[in-house]
Formats: C-alpha cells, sequence, structure tokens
C-alpha cells in the first residue's frame, strides 16, 4: 500500500500488506488502516492487515475468509465488517484487538451469491451488506447485520445484478442498485419499495441527503432526487463510469 501526501501530491515509501491488497478502510480517529488481501490462497481463508497511520507499519495479519474484498467500519470505530466474496461471509473485526468474530453467512457462494460493499445507518446500529449474484432471488440483494448481535435478517430482493448501495445522512432509507434500477428500503421495517427506473449503480449521496448522482447508461450520471425519486437532466462523463465521489 502506498501512501501520498496529500499537500505536495508525492508517494511515500510502500507499506506491505497481504497477497494481492484490494480495498482500504480507516478508522474514523484516523489511527489504523485496515486493509484486504485477497490474493492468500490458503484454502483456511485470506487475511487483512492493520497498519498504524503514525509509524506505516503493519501489524500481525488478521484471518479472515476466503477472498476478502469489501471493508466498512462501524462509525464508532469498534468493528470492522470484511466481505469473504469467496466464503458468503462477514467478518466481524474487533479494532481494540484486531481479534475477528464469528463469521456472519449472508449468502450461498460458490452456488449463485457473494458479499460486497457493506454500508451502515449513521446510529451504527445496522450494517447492510449488498449481495450479489446472477440468478433467481435466492439471497441476492441486501441483507441487514443488527451489529449488537452480528445476527443477518432476511435478505431484501432488489433484482437481479445488484452492484451498489448507500444509505441516507437521516438513515432512514437504503438505496439499492440493480439491473431494476434504484431500489429504496425502509430501514425501519426493511421492505422494499418501487424501483426508480433509469438509473444504477455506481452512486453516490450528497452530504444533506437530497440528491443520489448514479450511474444512467454507458457514458451518463444522472442526478436523482431522494424527495421526489424524479431524474434530473443527464450528465455526460467518459465511457463506463466505475466510481462516484461527493465533496464534503
Amino acid at each position: 500500500m502506498t501512501p501520498i501526501s496529500t499537500v505536495t501530491n508525492k508517494p511515500g515509501k510502500a507499506i506491505p500488506a497481504g497477497k494481492a491488497p484490494s480495498y482500504i478502510a480507516i478508522t474514523p480517529d484516523g489511527k489504523t488502516i485496515y486493509v484486504s488481501n485477497s490474493g492468500q490462497g490458503s484454502v483456511a481463508g485470506d487475511t487483512v492487515t492493520p497498519i498504524s497511520t503514525a509509524t506505516s507499519k503493519p501489524g500481525k495479519p488478521i484471518m479472515v475468509g476466503k477472498w476478502p474484498s469489501e471493508i466498512a467500519i462501524t462509525p464508532n470505530g469498534r468493528t470492522a465488517y470484511v466481505s469473504d466474496f469467496g466464503s458468503g461471509t462477514v467478518i466481524p473485526i474487533n479494532t481494540a484487538t484486531d481479534k475477528p468474530g464469528k463469521a456472519i453467512k449472508v449468502a450461498d457462494y460458490p452456488n449463485s451469491s457473494m458479499p460486497a460493499e457493506i454500508a451502515f445507518t449513521p446510529n451504527g446500529k445496522t450494517a447492510y451488506v449488498l449481495v450479489e449474484g446472477i440468478v433467481g432471488a435466492g439471497s441476492l440483494g441486501v441483507v441487514p447485520i443488527q451489529t449488537a448481535t452480528n445476527k443477518p435478517g432476511n435478505a431484501i430482493y432488489v433484482g437481479l445484478f445488484p452492484s451498489s448501495i448507500v444509505i441516507t445522512p437521516n438513515g432512514n432509507t437504503v438505496y439499492a442498485s440493480s439491473q431494476a434500477g434504484l431500489t429504496p428500503i425502509s430501514t425501519a421495517t426493511n421492505k422494499p419499495g418501487k424501483a426508480i427506473k433509469g438509473v444504477t449503480g455506481p452512486m453516490a449521496i450528497t452530504p444533506d441527503g437530497r440528491t443520489i448522482y448514479a450511474r444512467s447508461g454507458t457514458s451518463t450520471m444522472t442526478p436523482v432526487s431522494t424527495a421526489t425519486s424524479k431524474l434530473g437532466k443527464a450528465i455526460k462523463v467518459g465511457l463506463n463510469p466505475l466510481s462516484i465521489v461527493i465533496t464534503p
């Protein structure tokens, strides 16, 4: 992993992680980076490497499931959740001890589905895991996990090829993108609403929660009003946009 100074845009010395590092998450206090290593090739599983931002020193690798991908950290910074693409599980890691907890089964890889993105409600009580896949409803869609118990709820079906997830800043609604469009999910009931057609992932939501920007074609993204579910005018960008971020 390579640190880059935001003052000079100069890269620093590369920091060793594991084999094939793929995703990075930083604790809210900025003290620790967690890097998922998706290519160890171990039968037992792969690893996540904690790195101190003060010293740039990697800690002892943390054993998780196979092919760890996305990492997300709870708003209070106490737990890192890791999606194991090749195990169909999510692993919680205690950030105080760097000890992994019991695997949470959310998908049925290698049959049809794999966990990917994770998003938390602002109060940190629920983690929503996007489960990707290619066939039928099954466990595809979004799986809620109560962080107090790490118990997964029933999968919420949002259409084929789910690809991205965001949560409104007030914590009331989850939006999941799929082939069907953007599906709003009430966090109070975990019931999906009517899909918003014409847009899909990737997507990002503004800090005030009023607008989602989402891919709407091979070279456009479109603003979507969360109040009305109406699409604004498409914005021309480059070919095949892969990621969207919004300034604070």
